[in-house]
């Protein structure tokens, strides 16, 4: 009897356990995607404020002002792929919960690395210091270096774009700074969210600004330089030397004419 009591309410407790789990791991869905999200925004973070202060732009003098492309906020499709990455890594720690499976774990952690690694790989940053201004793109590429003597003046610019961000869904704007070299050349510098950047774009612009005043009142109270001075007269001694020459070309011509016969002019009878 108490066998089949047991067999009896055994099918129903079984199948209420599936349905408590399932809804248990339907729940879990979107709390794992977005561990997934922000534990690479938090660990890529903590990666650039390492190789940041190991590997600055700024070399042999300190950096004033600095801005660099945000992830999670910028609606750009580079930084739209590392989101979703992120919530891929999500994915794989959620269904390594379903099923209990140590390899799934052990993926979506590989998977995390992956993420972080082409993060760094796409950063981009700006800095100012005091003599230079630097920017570079990915952090295995060039660090460009451009000399403050050589910027004429720079503007913030701002674009409407239709990407999409968790934060502010497909209305996003980007924001930059633009240098404008003395040649007329235009740089445009790295982009990032104009929501969460503008404050750090606006201090590096504020820097560069003060920077490009200060060497232009230093140009002025030096007066003005060489290349745009006169050319200076010719020396005294060049001077009395040209004359002379001019002097002995006059007499000469005056001693060929003086040497000439005069012609013979006819007679009338």
């Amino acid at each position: 009897m108490r066998r089949w009591v047991g067999r009896l309410c055994s099918g129903p407790l079984q199948s209420y356990r599936v349905a408590v789990k399932a809804y248990q791991l339907a729940i879990a869905l979107p709390f794992a995607l977005a561990f997934g999200v922000a534990g690479q925004a938090v660990l890529s973070r903590g990666v650039k404020a390492v190789l940041w202060a190991w590997a600055p732009l700024a070399t042999g003098e300190p950096e004033a002002a600095r801005y660099e492309r945000s992830v999670l906020h910028t609606a750009d499709m580079p930084m739209m792929q590392i989101v979703a990455g992120a919530a891929g890594v999500g994915l794989l720690a959620w269904l390594a919960m379903a099923f209990g499976s140590q390899a799934l774990w052990l993926l979506s952690i590989a998977a995390m690395a992956a993420v972080i690694v082409v993060d760094v790989l796409r950063w981009e940053r700006v800095a100012i210091s005091g003599h230079n201004l630097w920017f570079q793109r990915g952090f295995r590429g060039k660090v460009h270096q451009v000399v403050l003597d050589n910027i004429r003046d720079a503007s913030i610019e701002e674009t409407e774009v239709r990407g999409f961000t968790l934060r502010h869904g497909t209305h996003n704007r980007l924001v930059r700074l633009q240098v404008r070299m003395s040649d007329k050349r235009l740089i445009a510098l790295p982009k990032t969210d104009a929501h969460s950047g503008q404050e750090s774009v606006e201090s590096v612009n504020d820097f560069l600004a003060m920077r490009l005043q200060q060497i232009r009142d230093r140009d002025l109270a030096r007066g003005p330089r060489l290349a745009d001075l006169p050319p200076p007269p010719p020396p005294l001694a060049e001077s009395v030397a040209a004359q002379d020459e001019d002097l002995r070309r006059a007499l000469a011509r005056l001693r060929k004419q003086a040497v000439k016969p005069p012609m013979a002019s006819g007679s009338r009878h």
